[in-house]
C-alpha cells in the first residue's frame, strides 16, 4: 500500500497526478492494502488519519489492521502551498 499527499487544487481531469509519498508498505511489514481511511483533526488541530483492512475472512494469509498516524505540516515539501 502507498499513502500519497496531493494538493486539493491539482485534482481534476488531465495528466497523472504524482503526489509526495507519506507512506508505504508491503508484506514485509504484513501488510497488503487497506479498505478504509479516515481523516479527522485532533486536540490540536493536527491532521489524524485512520486506516483500517479486514483478513476478508483469510487468517490463514491476511489480518484485520487499525493504523493510525498524525500528519505533522512540517514534514509536507508542500506545506505552506496549503
Amino acid at each position: 500500500m502507498r499513502m500519497r499527499y496531493l494538493k486539493a487544487a491539482t485534482l481534476g481531469a488531465g495528466p497523472v497526478i504524482e503526489g509526495e509519498t507519506l507512506f508505504e508498505a508491503d508484506m514485509g511489514y504484513e501488510i497488503d492494502n487497506m479498505e478504509g481511511l479516515a481523516v479527522h483533526k485532533g486536540a490540536q488541530g493536527e491532521t489524524v488519519l485512520t486506516l483500517v483492512s479486514d483478513n476478508n475472512f483469510n487468517t490463514t494469509l491476511q489480518r484485520t489492521l487499525l493504523l493510525q498516524f498524525t500528519l505533522l505540516a512540517e514534514g509536507l515539501a508542500d506545506a505552506g502551498a496549503r
